[in-house]
């Protein structure tokens, strides 16, 4: 068991821990929800919530807790396919779960779908809440609302990055990964990873900002790279003006390996919010890893940047990263800025993500609050 996952005190008899991904299988989620609870000293079992058939998952959760009786159950994502059969179990015999997520949940539906979902799934966030025995938040934000709205304990556990995979290099190293991407080597780049997911309330999907940008700027050794996709890939691409297509690259999805490689490719990872009651309480699960492969990041102005990242990034303006303006004051910011500011917040990224990011310290953060709850559950029991 590695040393950073045992408990302070150890339980007279093993726990169940039934481990819940809302995300489904190889979800984000997933791969969070396994890697933390790797080497507890527990009996685990796992379910992935199939999202193509939500109704099925949320029959085949309420038989595991209703049939099994674990615990403790831990879901990873804030998903009603989970959160409903747990508040029902809860009510209906005190079953003890535990809820992680990285977002607000009225927030997230608020500025995605409008006002009327964010009021629907406000009331949700406030029961699953409530009826839990703890909260575990991917940022200090979310678990102080998290409390507001009910919860009776709280930790925060950020994301964190595989530091063999993701791991900094050298100049060399850069300029062949961009090489790689085929893109100048010497030239500025500015990339983005992430889902290319369009928006159509915000009229946005993540790397708009950069092709937007893009032919504002008055320099000519900018190229932009965007690792993911998603339905916004095509109106990116449609936007990109001819004259400028040998600038920008899109790779598409890519494994977990080739992430990081393409990231070595950049000079400054992108990584933007609304802000409003969903960018201002997020934590971009991107950040630990652009700062662990040694990439400085842009940043919205949002909380996370100041707690996190100021020491290794420059905040963006504080507008709505979908807007004319926002796309103005980019390209004047990527006009003036300086290699030699980009080497120095690059020397200093990866010891950023070692201090908050490394999985030791999350891990350890995470077992010692599961097993604190598991005590005052059975306690209370």
């Amino acid at each position: 068991m590695p040393p950073d996952a045992r408990p302070p005190e150890s339980l007279s008899t093993e726990p169940r821990l039934l481990c819940v991904s809302t995300g489904g299988p190889n979800s984000l989620d997933a791969l969070r929800m396994r890697r933390l609870t790797e080497g507890l000293p527990y009996a685990l079992e796992y379910f992935d919530v199939d999202k193509r058939s939500k109704k099925a998952s949320a029959k085949a959760v309420w038989a595991l807790v209703s049939e099994r009786r674990p615990d403790l159950v831990y879901q990873e994502g804030a998903g009603i396919a989970a959160g409903l059969p747990l508040i029902r179990a809860a009510r209906a015999w005190g079953q003890p779960y535990v809820i992680s997520t990285g977002d607000p949940v009225g927030g997230f539906f608020r500025t995605v779908k409008g006002p009327l979902y964010g009021r629907m799934m406000d009331a949700y966030e406030r029961a699953l809440y409530r009826h839990s025995a703890g909260f575990i938040g991917w940022t200090p934000y979310l678990v102080g609302a998290a409390l507001k709205l009910g919860a009776p304990r709280a930790v925060t556990v950020e994301g964190a990055a595989d530091t063999a995979v993701f791991r900094p290099t050298d100049d060399a190293g850069r300029r062949a990964a961009k090489a790689d991407v085929g893109l100048n080597p010497d030239h500025l780049v500015l990339g983005v990873v992430g889902s290319l997911t369009w928006t159509p309330r915000q009229q946005y999907c993540y790397g708009l900002e950069l092709v937007e940008a893009l032919p504002k700027m008055q320099r000519a050794d900018v190229s932009i790279l965007i690792v993911g996709d998603g339905d916004g890939r095509a109106e990116l691409e449609r936007r990109v003006p001819e004259a400028l297509r040998g600038r920008v690259v899109f790779t598409g999805r890519v494994p977990e390996d080739d992430v990081a490689r393409r990231m070595q490719a950049m000079d400054v990872g992108f990584i933007t919010q609304t802000l409003d009651g969903l960018g201002r309480f997020r934590l971009t699960t991107k950040l630990p890893e652009y700062l662990a492969a040694g990439v400085p990041v842009a940043m919205s102005p949002v909380p996370g940047f100041f707690d996190y990242a100021a020491e290794a990034g420059w905040p963006l303006p504080a507008r709505h990263p979908g807007s004319a303006a926002f796309h103005a004051e980019l390209a004047a910011w990527a006009d003036a800025l300086a290699w030699a500011d980009v080497e120095e917040k690059r020397a200093r990224a990866p010891a950023v993500a070692a201090r908050y990011f490394a999985y030791p310290l999350v891990r350890a953060k995470f077992a010692a609050f599961l097993h604190h709850v598991l005590q005052e559950t059975r306690r209370a029991a």
